[in-house]
């Protein structure tokens, strides 16, 4: 069963205590990712989750069994059939002044044909807007993951080995309406990234000292708006990021200029796009300036919504050895609503890394990523589910590349 949250993916059989005390430690925590709090809540009411009576919770708990041709991330993979129980925990609170929402997930997979892969996975999303007045408001998105299968769909750590981590992205914004037409925004994000095994992988698929990729990622954005039109707005931006690393002597600060608009092209259908500059001090490597790129289409409907974004700039570096890593990311989600009972979802991830400096692994590395899902809602309480995730990833060097089907199917009950 594909979760309806941020990221997918620490591998051991564990009891009923240690299970109950995961889930009130990944309600608790208030951890949450960029944009995903409303496209969570949305995919919940997709499923046809209901609330509490009286109180705004909501708990779905499933379970699905499939295969996965490549458990072990290697060129020639093993095999193995799987289980896989799921809880989500949701608590939404609307309102006009503060609107609160956090989700905590706990996930359970067992391998039958391969030892020592069984994973125990969970992660919490949290997000809190709050209007001081009708000029002031604050935004909050925290996000924290733990797991120990690779992320396609942001900048973490190597794609090619299993090993447990734990990654948390934090936003916080204040917005200053100084008249009808210009705004400012200041905003601060935090990333960590800890893993916590020192050496992974095999002759295969190349061991990684995933320890390397442990840092903290701080960045620091002041972003004027001006209101052309009522469907157009002129946004000017500078960012400052700066990653530090526990041992890699890869340290580096990015300063960015970018201009961009956000225009509503329609009612249904808005356009966000940004461009300019960065320029990167590396240390004990020197100075370096490449364009930066973003930009994003969201389109929403009736029955169905459509979200595509894509990028272009530095990344850390997550190849052995490389000090400079720029990357071309793109992703697509769509979900259409076939009939009033059966839903479609679509997730589509790519992206292509230029790795340069250093001693190790230089060259350039693709991704691809494809997740396809049916949804049948039997009724308020039962949905049924149907799954496929295929992954790709190209060779770097010496270190091969590998590719990996998984399919499962299951039922979800909520109450």
């Amino acid at each position: 069963m594909i979760l309806p949250c941020r990221i997918l993916r620490a591998r051991i059989r564990v009891g009923s205590l240690p299970v109950a005390l995961l889930f009130a430690a990944s309600f608790l925590v208030l951890q949450s990712g960029r944009t995903w709090a409303q496209a969570t809540g949305s995919a919940f009411e997709r499923v046809g989750v209901g609330w509490l009576p009286g109180i705004p919770i909501q708990i779905t708990a499933g379970g699905d069994a499939g295969y996965d041709d490549n458990v072990t991330l290697q060129p020639s993979g093993e095999g193995s059939i799987f289980t896989r129980e799921n809880v989500v925990l949701t608590y939404n609170r609307p309102g006009e002044a503060t609107q609160f929402f956090v989700m905590g997930v706990g996930r359970f997979s067992q391998y039958f044909e391969v030892s020592g892969l069984n994973e125990t996975a969970g992660n919490v999303t949290m997000s809190l807007t709050h209007n001081f007045s009708s000029r002031l408001s604050f935004y909050a998105s925290l996000y924290g993951t733990y797991q120990n299968q690779p992320n396609f769909q942001s900048n973490v750590g190597p794609e090619n080995v299993v090993s447990p981590f734990f990654d948390t992205v934090d936003i916080f914004s204040l917005t200053y309406q100084w008249s009808s037409r210009l705004s400012l925004v200041t905003s601060y994000t935090f990333e960590r990234v800890q893993y916590f095994s020192s050496s992974n992988g095999n002759s295969q698929n190349g061991v990684q000292n995933t320890l390397a990729q442990n840092r903290i990622q701080n960045t620091f954005s002041e972003t004027f708006q001006f209101s052309l039109t009522s469907r157009t707005v002129l946004v000017g931006e500078y960012r400052f990021e700066a990653i530090d690393y526990d041992t890699a002597p890869t340290n580096s600060t990015t300063n960015s200029v970018l201009v961009g608009v956000n225009h509503n092209l329609t009612e249904h259908l808005k356009v966000h796009v940004r461009g300019g500059e960065s320029f990167r001090s590396l240390e004990n490597e020197g100075n370096t300036a490449s364009p930066y790129f973003e930009g994003s289409l969201g389109y929403v409907s009736s029955n169905h919504s459509l979200n595509w974004t894509s990028s272009y700039g530095y990344e850390a570096p997550t190849a052995t050895g490389a000090t400079t890593t720029k990357t071309w990311r793109t992703g697509l989600d769509l979900t259409y609503d076939l009939t009033s009972r059966l839903s479609s979802t679509t997730g589509v991830y790519y992206h292509h890394d230029e790795n340069t400096g250093g001693t190790g692994s230089t060259g350039t590395q693709d991704s691809f990523d494809l997740t396809l899902g049916l949804r049948y809602t039997i009724n308020k309480r039962f949905t049924l589910h149907a799954d496929y995730n295929h992954t790709t990833l190209g060779s770097l060097g010496t270190t091969p590349g590998y590719s990996r089907n998984r399919y499962s199917a299951g039922l979800s009950y909520t109450y």
